[in-house]
């Protein structure tokens, strides 16, 4: 068997060069693909580790947190993976702070030992009792279309947010950006196509990933309609997927994050006080980590990892 992991970053080089380097001493066979977004720092192939099996490029911005363009570099990378002939099983989608909690060669032993198509967190969008604990959140998300207000009028918009609890029609939406949004009158959702959610982050094997690169291509309305709405990177591919119907997909995308309290739809940092946590959990991988917060974490997971990175292995 023989993984693929697609990194997504946009910052920090360093921290990216680290994870490429830990994958590869982790699961020596792995391709990696690189995605990087330098319109805040630049990463060139020179900075990684030189390989055959490692490769970068760079997807073309706009790339917004919270819209569909957020997904469009993993789209790019299935594409050009599926174009070039890597030999892959599974591909695993990872960001740039993301670092793995075992050995990765455990972690794909348990992936072809677990009959399974695929690893994503996925729930119906519009159901009222949802991981996100509020009730109507997916009607927000995926039942409305928006569009971005001038800059100028963000003020106004702040003032205003209180009409969102006055009304079911329309929709200010501040958290990435100043977006408007008006109640859709038809949605391509219905009794064939549930609306799922779930986390961007998944671990698909490849039947499920040139399934999604074909069925993203045969519904540019679908996309067309993802484009305006908000977190569509949380929701295209697991209604694409979830809707097919043919996979064995699993409720779980592998990955520790901690989002309590967070206010802004982003897990906390990690720190060196998480790792007998991470080290004892399921988990292949963790996020978010920040050399810059707490290098330490990453040196004990380094060290956890050398020794075989599976609680009982004698660490």
């Amino acid at each position: 068997m023989r993984a693929c992991y697609f990194v997504q970053s946009h910052r920090d080089p360093a921290q990216v060069v680290r994870l490429v380097a830990t994958i590869r001493r982790s699961s020596p066979t792995a391709y990696v693909l690189v995605g990087h977004d330098c319109r805040r720092c630049e990463l060139t192939r020179r900075d990684l580790p030189q390989s055959a099996d490692i490769d970068l490029f760079h997807p073309p911005g706009p790339i917004e947190r919270g819209r569909l363009s957020l997904l469009s570099p993993y789209f790019l990378a299935v594409d050009r993976l599926l174009a070039s002939g890597v030999d892959f099983d599974w591909l695993v989608y990872l960001s740039g702070q993301d670092y793995p909690t075992r050995s990765l060669g455990r972690a794909e032993a348990s992936l072809r030992a677990s009959g399974a198509d695929g690893f994503l967190r996925f729930w119906p969008a519009f159901a009222p009792d949802n991981p996100w604990g509020r009730r109507r959140q997916g009607v927000f998300r995926y039942g409305f279309q928006y569009a971005e207000a001038p800059r100028w009028a963000g003020w106004l918009l702040r003032r205003l947010r209180f009409v969102n609890r006055l009304q079911s029609s329309v929709h200010l939406h501040l958290v990435y950006g100043h977006l408007v949004g008006r109640r859709a009158r038809r949605t391509p959702f219905g009794p064939d196509r549930t609306c799922y959610a779930g986390t961007q982050w998944t671990t698909l094997r490849r039947p499920c990933v040139e399934y999604l690169a074909r069925a993203r291509r045969e519904s540019p309305a679908l996309v067309a309609y993802y484009e305006r709405t908000i977190c569509s990177d949380e929701s295209l591919v697991q209604t694409l997927l979830v809707n097919a119907r043919r996979f064995d997909l699993r409720d779980d995308d592998l990955r520790f994050a901690d989002f309590h309290g967070s206010r802004s739809g982003s897990p906390r940092i990690l720190t060196a006080a998480d790792f007998e946590r991470l080290r004892s959990g399921p988990w292949h991988f963790a996020r978010k980590f920040d050399p810059a917060v707490d290098t330490a974490i990453l040196d004990r997971l380094d060290e956890w990892l050398t020794v075989g990175g599976e609680a009982g292995s004698g660490a």
